[in-house]
């Protein structure tokens, strides 16, 4: 377990504050941030080892009763999960209950998985993903306010598209990666892949960018999420990408935190 507690932090005022929160099945961790100064207040990295989707409900359930200060109230609150099921739908196709007619296409159907959808107002697209039904029943029992967000959403919120040079943009989990892909000021790209090894990954970024006729040597990657899971892994995306470099925060953190830490849990951090 990490925690940081900046000394100016009051709980009291917390409802000037934003609270998020990450859930994945490696625990939870979640910030406190004061957007009037974008600065970090609070953060805890909680490791857990869950053996699936379906009880990340009756960890939560155990994280909010022992956080008391989950129950604060707070400006704003955001839940992120990383579902490794989802779509990008144009904003003119989006209509209410979309899911029910397009990730029958796309996915295999869970009655147990809920779909949720963020606007990415920049691509003028709805970001559609999976989320564990009970999950999302439990998020809505004990923070009803709550926006349930992908990491991608927040971090292709935060790209600067302005560039006409091509982006790569890699998102990792334990067993799979997330990637978004631009050139020439668009988003041409989103996916998702498992993968055991770092091999694996190269292999999958290769394809792709073969497949757009882009050059390793030319891209620009930008990578997050939980690297340390697989040695090495930084380090071979560094030879075959050499313009690879993690996602930098968005907001003021004491130097002293861990950069791994802020890699692992880049979505709080923007």
């Amino acid at each position: 377990m990490h925690e940081f507690v900046d000394e100016t932090f009051q709980s009291e005022t917390s409802g000037e504050k934003i609270l998020s929160i990450q859930a994945s099945l490696n625990g939870f961790s979640f910030s406190i941030v004061c957007p009037n100064q974008n600065k970090l207040l609070y953060f805890k990295d909680i490791s857990l080892k869950i053996s699936n989707e379906n009880l990340l409900a009756r960890h939560f359930e155990s994280l909010f009763a022992e956080e008391t200060i989950l129950q604060n109230n707070f400006e704003k609150i955001f839940l992120v999960y990383h579902s490794q099921n989802f779509t990008l739908v144009p904003e003119q196709l989006f209509q209410n209950r979309i899911d029910e007619d397009i990730t029958p296409l796309l996915f295999e159907q869970n009655e147990q998985t809920s779909w949720i959808n963020n606007k990415i107002a920049q691509l003028e697209g709805e970001l559609l993903f999976a989320i564990p039904e009970s999950f999302q029943q439990a998020i809505n029992k004990r923070l009803p306010s709550a926006q349930i967000i992908h990491p991608l959403h927040r971090i292709i919120e935060q790209t600067d598209i302005s560039e006409a040079d091509s982006k790569l943009l890699l998102l990792f989990d334990t067993d799979h990666f997330s990637l978004a892909l631009y050139n020439q000021n668009e988003l041409k790209l989103i996916n998702n892949f498992s993968f055991k090894h770092p091999n694996d990954v190269v292999y999958f970024v290769l394809t792709v960018l073969r497949q757009f006729g882009i050059s390793a040597k030319d891209i620009k990657v930008q990578y997050a999420g939980n690297t340390q899971a697989h040695a090495g892994l930084e380090a071979v995306l560094q030879k075959h990408f050499p313009q690879s470099a993690p996602i930098k925060a968005g907001i003021a953190f004491p130097p002293f935190i861990d950069k791994a830490l802020i890699t692992k849990n880049i979505s709080l951090f923007l």
